[in-house]
């Protein structure tokens, strides 16, 4: 009977080709012989995209999502809008994501503490609903923060070589402040790769840190650099190393600690875009391109830098292999030095 039904509409929509393929692509999509995404990703987008941020408004993520959103929708034509669903370290936004209809228009911003939770969780430390590399799809990596390693004006150490040195003649002395679990572990990874005893105190945040640190109340610690640089300006703490592989550029005096005692040492954050799984892949291809083209505008790149960021892109396929080896990484972090991190 179809077969019958499409040479008539052959018939009398031969004249009106246009008009012929957009019902006989109806069809098909009624009968369920092509799928639904594949039908509406010709026009993608139609409609404002959300990405949903699962921090607080105001915090370094929010707002840096804020900026590239602003220079993405000019890109994709559509208002692309950034929405707070903060708590359980990002999770309880990613779990919002993951429900959502893969199509394209609800986004994640992903973050370092992502990886850690999904590190945790094949550790069998956590417990999540969803799991980040089969319900999420990779977009693009967006940046990296940097993160530096920072002391007291005082501390007799100025650099990572003097430093180790200094940790190594008193083992377990040396105090290296914590602000969160992705500065614990990269102390935890400071310790493993270099090879000396140093203990971890732990602080609620970075604010009551840092009034400790220039209080010489605490001797060390590792923070992003956007919260340590004015103060490092102003003379009031003393800026070591950055934890990156390459030196930032708002610093460019300052050695990595790759270069400067402990070769491949990296503990950066970073924030990227994931999709719901299942969403087309030339869905993600725009979306992939647009937050490319916003990361070359000249105005958001020097935002970002001076906040401490430095922009990223690449393929969607670079990203998810970036994400599987941090999650590699922290898992074993976790592993040799006997860390549990929990809901």
């Amino acid at each position: 009977m179809y077969s019958a039904l499409l040479v008539v509409l052959v018939r009398r929509f031969h004249a009106r080709r246009g008009l012929f393929h957009a019902f006989v692509s109806s069809l098909l999509l009624l009968f369920g012989i092509i799928p639904a995404g594949h039908a509406q990703t010709g026009t993608f987008p139609s409609k404002p995209m959300h990405v949903v941020v699962g921090f607080a408004p105001g915090g370094g993520a929010d707002v840096a999502m804020r900026a590239i959103a602003l220079k993405m929708q000019v890109a994709l034509g559509q208002p692309v809008v950034v929405e707070n669903r903060p708590g359980a370290s990002g999770n309880i936004g990613a779990m919002h994501v993951v429900q959502s209809q893969p199509d394209g228009y609800t986004l994640y911003l992903a973050t370092a503490s992502n990886a850690i939770s999904a590190a945790a969780v094949r550790k069998g430390d956590m417990q999540l609903r969803f799991e980040l590399t089969k319900d999420l799809k990779p977009v693009v990596l967006l940046l990296k923060n940097q993160n530096v390693v920072v002391a007291h004006p005082s501390f007799p150490a100025s650099n990572i070589r003097e430093l180790l040195v200094l940790a190594r003649k008193q083992p377990g002395k040396l105090n290296f402040g914590s602000v969160s679990p992705s500065f614990q572990l990269a102390n935890e990874l400071f310790r493993q790769m270099g090879d000396v005893k140093v203990t971890d105190v732990p602080y609620k945040g970075g604010g009551p840190f840092l009034v400790d640190l220039m209080g010489g109340q605490i001797e060390l610690g590792i923070m992003d650099v956007a919260a340590v640089l004015p103060l490092a300006r102003a003379g009031k703490v003393k800026v070591l190393a950055s934890t990156s592989l390459q030196r930032f550029p708002g610093l460019p005096d300052v050695p990595t600690v790759d270069e400067s005692g402990i070769p491949g040492y990296e503990a950066s954050g970073w924030l990227a875009l994931m999709a719901p799984a299942g969403t087309p892949a030339d869905v993600i291809s725009k979306l992939n391109a647009a937050a490319a083209k916003a990361l070359t505008d000249p105005e958001l790149r020097e935002r970002l830098i001076s906040a401490g960021a430095t922009p990223s892109a690449g393929l969607s396929e670079e990203f998810g292999t970036f994400l599987a080896s941090q999650i590699d990484k922290w898992e074993r972090v976790m592993k040799q030095g006997g860390l549990r991190l929990e809901n």
